[in-house]
């Protein structure tokens, strides 16, 4: 059976009060250092997560800064918002034009004649819809090469007026049908719904009596507009289809829409009526300005947090939690050495930050001066762009800047084209006489296009009075081939020289066109001969002192300018002006940043330091414990014996005592 001990009942000691207050000055002075070491780990894992969160604030500021479009926001106004309404995108250049709208943008409407009910049935037959520009000059209807015309059965149970509208509707292929109620009758209303010369309609009939063109049954939806009035011109134009007419500083264009978005690049007029407007484009200052100065804010509260962990006040003689970290130190270093880049092999006027306003002052912070930098931002915006963004461009206008790579070094190079870019292309034998009927013994060939081999070309039967209709057919019907459609290819056929002349319009050694077959009649009227053409050329060039090598139209940079890409478009050979790319302050900035707050970047170790010496704190302390606990139950039992024995010899006192006073005299022991 356990016995049960109460410490202290022997004795009278408080053992247990005895063993607690040795137990804890064993304990206290290790748990006051763990408590220190805890506190510091655990500041320093506060205050590296404070310097994190400053570096991830200071890179969502620089957002705005890495694109040069960010820089080129575009403002538009119209003096006459009745006229047209003007928007621009960063591609807009600022300027002033003079706008003037001399018509607007129709689509056709055509009306059928009287019917006196909806419910009479007109006969079944065949509509065919096909839209195209007709020349009335030349009485030609020349059919749109990017609307598939199409093709409606009307049966003879549901050929009534309504009947014929409702088909209309449901084929939902851009057109749309009405009847409207002149007080007289009905009409059958037909609209195109999209404006422009190229979207007006021709509407041929087979009609079930046989007889396609007269004013009779099915015949009188017919529309085709090079016939005479009722004999295939049976509906009415109410309005003709017709393009946008305006005048841009003098020169004339056209749209088939009233909004007109590639006359200007980068701009977008939405025409509202006729008559005169003027246009302003310029450059939104307000916005560039408030980016750069948001950025400037961001860098000096990150300069404060700096200093708050790093720094040491000398009157309360504390240092910051990471005072003297090299990790801090470094990383610090780094972004002051990018905001002090200099850009002088890139601009000529501004060649680094502090020239558009920007500077350093003692204490590390950035101060503005909105004067110099709105006067940047006026006279000089490509190289205020070239101070922040990752940006290219060039001084000719035959070339176009595409892209840099990751390891493109910064810098400006003269380009020189040695040899320009070329297109492929075939020339057909001299055709005999013109004009040409196209029937079943001339209407068939093939070709290939820069490698893609066509489906046989079937062209229209119809007479072609001139070489140019000629060749505008040839053009339509091979530019519809699905294989050269999905692979992005397309053609330019034109008449010169008594010779059909076919151009691939990709540039390059790869563009090529070849007639794999052809009938012999397409041989004898067309001169299209089984046969190969020129093939084109690839662009070649120099970009300063470096090797390149050409693909196309795109000359292509190796060595320090790799990935470097510029397309050639036009022009002479030789000089052809610079190619200036820049890597700015902002974009340098943030890529530095993506790497240090990279989950495996160089904060990772700190943070992994601190975590651990917090873990090996809390492992010190769970030693302790045990100790303290082993510790406490030595002690127990030592005072428990101590307190047993002292209870002994405490009995063994009284026993004696007691025996003592029992002896003779022990009571007169104190008397003579």
């Amino acid at each position: 059976m356990t016995s049960i001990n109460s410490p202290g009942i022997g004795s009278g000691l408080d053992v247990q009060g005895i063993v607690e207050k040795l137990v804890a000055a064993e304990g206290s002075p290790v748990t006051a250092r763990l408590d220190r070491n805890e506190a510091k780990a655990q500041a320093g894992l506060s205050a590296m997560g404070a310097f994190k969160s400053a570096l991830a604030e200071l890179q969502t500021s620089l957002k705005g800064l890495q694109e040069p479009q960010n820089f080129q926001t575009m403002s538009a106004g119209s003096d006459d918002e009745d006229v047209l309404t003007v928007t621009a995108n960063d591609k807009a250049q600022a300027g002033e034009y003079e706008i003037e709208v001399n018509q607007l943008a129709e689509s056709q409407r055509l009306t059928s004649v009287l019917f006196d009910s909806l419910q009479e049935p007109l006969g079944g037959g065949v509509l065919k819809f096909q839209f195209g520009t007709y020349d009335e000059d030349e009485n030609i209807f020349k059919p749109n090469p990017g609307a598939a015309p199409k093709t409606i059965e009307i049966t003879e149970d549901r050929s009534t007026l309504r009947n014929i509208q409702q088909t209309i509707n449901k084929a939902d292929f851009g057109v749309r049908a009405s009847i409207i109620n002149d007080g007289d009758g009905f009409r059958l209303v037909l609209s195109s719904e999209k404006t422009g010369a190229e979207n007006s309609l021709r509407i041929s009939v087979e009609d079930n009596d046989v007889m396609n063109n007269d004013l009779a049954g099915l015949s009188l939806i017919s529309y085709t507009p090079e016939a005479d009035d009722g004999e295939g011109r049976n509906m009415v134009e109410m309005q003709a289809a017709m393009d946008a007419e305006v005048e841009i500083d003098g020169i004339p264009v056209s749209s088939p829409t009233n909004t007109i978005n590639k006359a200007l690049e980068g701009i977008t007029l939405d025409l509202k009526d006729t008559g005169d407007a003027d246009i302003r484009i310029f450059v939104n200052k307000g916005a560039v300005l408030d980016k750069i100065w948001k950025f400037v804010e961001q860098y000096n509260k990150f300069v404060d947090v700096i200093d708050s962990l790093t720094g040491y006040d000398p009157e309360t003689r504390q240092a910051g939690p990471l005072n003297g970290d090299a990790t801090i130190r470094g990383v610090t270093n780094q972004i002051r050495r990018i905001i002090g880049t200099a850009f002088s092999n890139i601009n000529e006027d501004y060649v680094s930050l502090a020239g558009i306003g920007l500077k350093t002052d003692y204490d590390g912070k950035l101060t503005l001066d909105h004067d110099t930098l709105n006067e940047a931002v006026e006279e000089n915006i490509g190289e205020v762009i070239n101070l922040f963004a990752t940006a290219g461009s060039v001084t000719d206008p035959q070339l176009q800047f595409l892209e840099a790579g990751d390891r493109t070094i910064m810098g400006a190079w003269d380009v020189n084209i040695s040899q320009k870019p070329t297109l492929g292309g075939y020339a057909g034998l001299e055709v005999d006489e013109i004009p040409v009927t196209i029937n079943e013994v001339n209407d068939e060939f093939s070709l290939n296009v820069d490698g893609i081999e066509l489906a046989p070309i079937k062209l229209t039967h119809r007479t072609y009075y001139a070489g140019h209709e000629l060749a505008k057919e040839l053009e339509t019907q091979i530019n519809i081939d699905g294989k050269l459609k999905a692979n992005g290819g397309k053609v330019k056929v034109t008449y010169y020289d008594d010779r059909l002349i076919i151009i691939s319009e990709r540039f390059g050694s790869g563009s090529k066109v070849e007639i794999t077959a052809s009938d012999f009649g397409a041989v004898r009227d067309l001169g299209l001969a089984k046969g190969g053409g020129l093939a084109g050329k690839d662009v070649e060039g120099m970009i300063g002192n470096f090797k390149t090598f050409g693909i196309g139209k795109v000359l292509a940079g190796r060595q320090d300018i790799e990935g470097l890409k510029i397309e050639v478009s036009g022009g002479v050979e030789g000089d052809a002006g610079k190619v200036i790319f820049s890597r700015g302050v902002a974009s340098q900035l943030n890529n530095l940043l993506q790497q240090i707050l990279d989950s495996q970047g160089p904060l990772k170790p700190r943070l992994d330091g601190f975590n651990n010496r917090i873990d090996d704190i809390n492992d010190q302390r769970d030693r302790l414990t045990r100790k303290l606990e082993k510790t406490e139950e030595r002690y127990l039992k030592q005072f428990t014996e101590l307190d047993a024995l002292i209870g002994k010899m405490s009995s063994t006192g009284n026993f004696l005592t007691n025996q003592l006073s029992a002896l003779p005299g022990a009571g007169r022991s104190g008397k003579k």
